[in-house]
């Protein structure tokens, strides 16, 4: 690997946006107006990962395995995370990125409880 520094450059833009991605897992519930740009840290990955996958000099696995350790908090942790984020907001990331199906982080609030619609004006003392 050191023989290709394009190789160094993107294993090392791997292991950055895989430690923002961690980062954003573990913090799930106090990432406040950050909380979307775990999705974009996790399409990084994959998009990395993938182009990783082609060079024959290169162990994606290890990689492989923090992700998916990773993913599983996520899943375990989505309801968090999608009220983080915002219900509503999700349908407009999914407007705005056009993510492929098989990016499934970016379709978490199908798979969660949408929140209870608000009390009516006049209830306000039930907020």
């Amino acid at each position: 690997m050191e023989d290709d520094p394009d190789l160094a450059e993107l294993v090392e833009y791997l292991d950055e946006v895989l430690t923002d991605y961690a980062r954003h897992v573990q913090n799930i519930g106090s990432l406040g107006v950050n909380a979307a740009m775990l999705m974009y840290y996790r399409d990084e990955v994959q998009e990395t990962l993938e182009v990783l996958e082609g060079e024959p000099d290169f162990d994606t696995q290890p990689y492989w395995r923090k992700t998916v350790e990773l993913d599983n908090i996520l899943k375990a942790n989505q309801q968090e995370f999608v009220n983080e984020v915002g219900h509503a907001n999700f349908k407009q990331y999914q407007i705005i990125n056009d993510p492929p199906r098989e990016r499934w982080w970016w379709f978490l609030n199908r798979e969660t409880m949408s929140p209870p619609p608000p009390p009516a004006f006049w209830q306000f003392w039930k907020k």
